[in-house]
């Protein structure tokens, strides 16, 4: 596996954090950071340093994920790669490090199958994610 991959699964959608804050600094344009902070379970201070650039403890990810696919769901009603990679992750991340990866593929297998199964095309997101979450999982 290359570097990149063993980051991706050491620590899954770390490439997603960008996106997190670039969603969050959005949100902070369009209402405050009083308010976004709230919103997302953290203080002021701490998403004004997260959005400064600050890395965030794995508690502040895992808030920042949940309020992440919350608050997308909201705005437009269309799960993208995004919105499903934020998503998987929070279902995965109380499962032990080692079982993530495989855990989140059999997810993505069932996801893709229901799709499937319905006739319809399955999204783009799903194989993505299968890939990134490794290809040695895949079914």
């Amino acid at each position: 596996m290359s570097n990149m991959k063993d980051q991706t699964i050491s620590d899954p959608r770390s490439a997603t954090i960008k996106h997190l804050r670039e969603t969050a600094a959005g949100r902070v344009e369009n209402t405050s950071l009083r308010s976004v902070a709230r919103e997302i379970g953290m203080s002021p201070t701490g998403l004004k340093k997260f959005l400064l650039g600050t890395a965030p403890y794995s508690p502040t990810v895992r808030r920042l994920r949940n309020w992440y696919v919350q608050y997308a769901a909201k705005l437009d009603h269309v799960v993208d790669r995004h919105v499903a990679s934020a998503a998987l992750s929070v279902l995965v991340h109380d499962l032990p490090q080692a079982s993530r990866g495989q855990t989140a593929t059999c997810v993505l297998d069932c996801v893709g199958r229901g799709f499937v199964d319905r006739g319809l095309s399955q999204p783009g997101w799903v194989n993505e994610l299968r890939q990134e979450y490794g290809p040695e999982h895949q079914a």
